[in-house]
């Protein structure tokens, strides 16, 4: 399959998998020992090895920022909604 490289393709490629993945983390039941954030902490990862195999395997510069961009704002949002 040929993914062009474009930043625009990375970012909604990045917001799928993250939305993706945070859905289905939702899903478990954690229970009371875990935070209510873990979900969406380990929905971070899926975009962090995204990024690592579009820079490296790929050549997929430009995607590879999308996917990135997307992945750090969302860890930054948790981290504001959780020290709040």
């Amino acid at each position: 399959m040929k993914i062009k490289d474009n930043f625009w393709i990375g970012l909604g490629l990045g917001v799928a998998i993250y939305a993706l993945v945070g859905f289905l983390l939702s899903l478990i039941p954690w229970g009371e020992s875990v935070p209510a954030n873990t979900p969406f902490l380990l929905a971070s990862f899926p975009g962090i090895i995204l990024f690592r195999m579009c820079l490296v395997k790929w050549k997929k510069e430009s995607l590879g920022k999308g996917i990135m961009l997307v992945t750090i704002l969302a860890l930054f949002v948790i981290l504001i909604l959780t020290l709040r």
